[in-house]
């Protein structure tokens, strides 16, 4: 069902329930106030009557004649006046066929209410006590509402023909708002789709109205904003990519035909070897960084898991940079760190764990004058905090929000120190993944400080939802 129909529908439902509860709540009101109205005309009479009797001494006979001369209002009417011994005293009717006679029982409950309402048949009856001279006489009135009969009916159509003259009018008028409204709704959806790869800058123009289309349009501007920003960040990424791959694979091109034009000496096939080694060692880091950042973008199902001492993995890294490089020297220090085990410890998957920290720890011994890396290990504000210092050139501050992007390099240190660009990023996208984050301290001719913080006992569910 289209949405303007749903929409119709609903909203004609909704106020069909109301216009009915709104009818039935006007007839039967309606209905329950002319009944208390005819009942107090019906008391009226049985007061009026006690009065002419009683009060003002007429003679019952020559109130039968009153009734009986008199116009009224009230129709089959019939009159009757008991003493405490259910006694008649005072009887009168209209026609034969419209004199009282009442049970035992019902005498007995109005004597117990003072005030009884009751229907007979069409008639509705009143019957009220009245004190006389110590005596409890009982005067009981019955009348047929004519003009009830007639007006029910009435009111009863004219609610009727009302109730569904509005429902008509509120489907027409429903369905023509749910046209203006989804009209709307499919001229956002036409410029939406007018927009594709050849004219992704498009945006949607949202006008000044503050309402819920307007919000709409906003959330779609952001949401092509953000896949405007990842494809240009994934298409700098394949072009980098492209070019980092193609450089090695060129220069082992090159080195080869260059070679292979003459013949050449023991020594010189050596050296060209060993550039061709050095290329294929490139081309190996990275294509295994890039295997790695594809395994670590988005979330960490199918990783496995488990719990990982952060103290332990750190000591192994000293002998892990030494087979790297026989230069490179890790001083390991250990600060305020709690005596239970599970403060020490984080679940994820060491191999990339161990990864991350390596990449960080060997770019501090790259850039350090004297390839020295320190790492400081201590606990901050219940997160542990891995601080790795170098004594390099420094990071300007334009440069230390760009680091993490794949393939960046510092202009100061990409002529003296080789590197693929992407360990910083994949390190990134590492700590990420454990709830955890990266920060930089650094100023030019001072080194840089990079601080991994990492929330300890991270459970493997919250894990799963990061």
């Amino acid at each position: 069902m289209q949405i303007r129909y749903r929409i119709t529908f609903a909203y004609s439902i909704i106020v069909t329930v109301i216009l009915l509860m709104l009818c039935s709540s006007i007839y039967y009101f309606s209905i329950q106030n002319r009944t208390k109205q005819f009942y107090n005309r019906l008391h009226q009479k049985c007061v009026s009557t006690a009065d002419l009797i009683w009060k003002y001494g007429i003679d019952p006979d020559m109130v039968q004649k009153i009734n009986t001369s008199a116009p009224s209002a009230l129709l089959n009417k019939g009159i009757l006046i008991l003493d405490e011994q259910d006694q008649v005293i005072f009887k009168f009717c209209d026609r034969p066929e419209d004199c009282i006679s009442l049970p035992k029982k019902t005498i007995d409950q109005i004597r117990n209410k003072k005030k009884h309402l009751f229907s007979i048949g069409d008639r509705d009856v009143t019957g009220v006590v009245y004190p006389h001279q110590g005596i409890n006489y009982l005067v009981i009135t019955a009348a047929y509402d004519g003009d009830k009969a007639d007006w029910i009916p009435k009111i009863r159509l004219i609610l009727i023909l009302s109730f569904f003259f509005s429902i008509a009018i509120v489907i027409v008028s429903g369905y023509f708002f749910s046209i203006g409204l989804v009209r709307s709704i499919s001229d956002l959806t036409h410029k939406i789709n007018q927009i594709s790869s050849e004219n992704f800058s498009r945006r949607l123009d949202t006008g000044n109205n503050k309402d819920e289309l307007q919000q709409l349009g906003s959330t779609v501007n952001d949401l092509l904003d953000r896949l405007q920003q990842s494809f240009d960040i994934q298409r700098r990424f394949i072009d980098n990519a492209s070019h980092e791959l193609s450089t090695p694979l060129a220069s082992i091109g090159s080195q080869i035909d260059v070679t292979l034009q003459r013949d050449r000496n023991k020594e010189e096939y050596r050296n060209v070897l060993l550039s061709i080694y050095d290329d294929t060692q490139r081309l190996n880091l990275l294509v295994r960084s890039l295997l790695e950042m594809a395994k670590v973008s988005g979330s960490v199902h199918g990783i496995e898991l488990s719990p990982i001492r952060i103290d332990e993995v750190l000591m192994r890294i000293p002998a892990q940079m030494r087979k790297l490089n026989s230069a490179y020297d890790v001083r390991l220090s250990f600060g305020n760190l709690p005596d239970e085990e599970e403060a020490l410890t984080v679940y994820g998957n060491e191999e990339l764990l161990t990864s991350a920290i390596k990449n960080i720890i060997q770019n501090a011994c790259k850039f350090s004058v004297d390839n020295t890396a320190l790492v400081l290990l201590k606990q901050e504000n219940e997160h542990l905090e891995i601080v790795v210092e170098d004594r390099g050139p420094g990071i300007s501050e334009n440069e230390q929000e760009l680091i993490f992007r794949p393939f960046f390099r510092s202009a100061e240190t990409n002529n003296f120190v080789s590197g693929s660009g992407l360990g910083l990023p994949l390190a990134n996208q590492i700590i990420k993944l454990y709830g955890g984050y990266i920060s930089v301290q650094s100023k030019i001719g001072f080194g840089s400080k990079f601080i991994i913080n990492l929330p300890p006992t991270t459970t493997l569910n919250t894990i799963k939802n990061t």
